[in-house]
């Protein structure tokens, strides 16, 4: 694998190949992966359902023979915890299968974004640029790629930092931003990309008819939504969270009106799925803001689907044990 320092040797031509080639390498190892685990987590989830019914089925049969035969209290207690043990497992496994499908469509739309891009910078040409007099009826389509690039001296070249892709609504947030702000110019040129530029930054903003791919607070959600929990995106400072009311029942308003958990992956929520790279962080906090306590992590090294269902079924498990029904 190329590592950043030999990147930095290349020259400029020889360096965007090269990350071409590292980015198009780990696109294809994440949708891999993803496309793995998506098909394990059905097949897993067949089997379970398989079993219950099975379960069920001599449940039934010894129902029907009750009368005939003495049922001692262990027997009752063994068929108890059979469907709950059963239960549990169905659970996790439907949170972790609903996180593997948004990581698998995320993956997929990584690698359409990526294919995109690549033909357009094939394609080569010039566009001609010019300031716009008002930006936020210009973005209108459904996502874009956002590349930044920074100068960290001046007189020398400017260095991508790095790349995002967000919805319409993201990118009409940044834009509007920038027109607010004294510090930038806000451009479009005759492909309808967008640019900020500033004498030390430029944020190019590409059009494409895609949605962008999912986040990781996105596979989050799913696993969560799965327990029958909503997760809101929260952020601030540049840290970026989900908040995950302990009561499912709780409006995005209210969230921190109760107890709640902040959930995050190395102060960070919303990066590619992909992207993913540290087991989430799950802490409670009270009505009154004050930390309360942090669930146990994922084990090293989870992908994103299971550090979600992982961390979703911990969460049901604690709304459980602190609110019980």
């Amino acid at each position: 694998m190329t590592t950043p320092g030999i990147l930095a040797a290349l020259s400029t031509r020889p360096r965007r190949d090269a990350q071409r080639v590292a980015e198009k390498r780990r696109i294809r190892e994440a949708l891999d992966l993803a496309t793995l685990e998506r098909a394990v987590t059905r097949t897993t989830m067949n089997k379970l359902r398989t079993k219950a019914d099975g379960v069920r089925r001599e449940a039934a049969e010894r129902d029907e023979l009750s009368a005939l035969y003495p049922q001692t209290s262990a027997e009752v207690r063994k068929n108890t915890e059979e469907f709950s043990r059963l239960a549990d497992e169905m659970a996790i496994a439907r949170a972790h299968g609903a996180a593997a499908q948004v990581a698998y469509e995320s993956a997929g739309l990584e690698r359409a974004w990526f294919r995109r891009k690549a033909a357009k910078e094939d394609a080569g040409g010039r566009a001609i640029v010019a300031e716009l007099a008002t930006g936020v009826r210009n973005v209108v389509a459904p996502g874009y790629a956002v590349t930044r690039l920074w100068r960290r001296e001046p007189g020398k070249p400017m260095e991508l930092i790095d790349t995002h892709m967000v919805s319409k609504s993201r990118a009409r947030s940044l834009i509007a931003a920038w027109f607010k702000s004294e510090n930038g110019w806000v451009l479009r040129d005759t492909d309808d990309r967008l640019f900020v530029a500033t004498p030390a930054m430029v944020l190019e903003l590409v059009p494409t008819d895609m949605a962008p791919p999912h986040t990781e607070g996105d596979v989050l959600r799913a696993a969560l939504e799965a327990y029958g929990f909503p997760a809101y995106d929260d952020g601030e400072g540049g840290f970026t969270w989900l908040a995950v009311p302990l009561d499912p029942s709780t409006a995005e308003d209210d969230v921190y009106q109760g107890t709640h958990l902040r959930i995050n992956s190395g102060e960070q929520a919303d990066r590619v799925a992909s992207l993913h790279d540290d087991v989430w962080s799950a802490s409670v906090y009270d009505a009154e803001g004050d930390y309360v306590t942090t669930l146990d992590p994922a084990p090293a090294g989870s992908s994103v689907a299971e550090d979600s269902a992982f961390c979703a079924a911990l969460v049901a498990a604690y709304a459980a044990l602190v609110s019980p029904k």
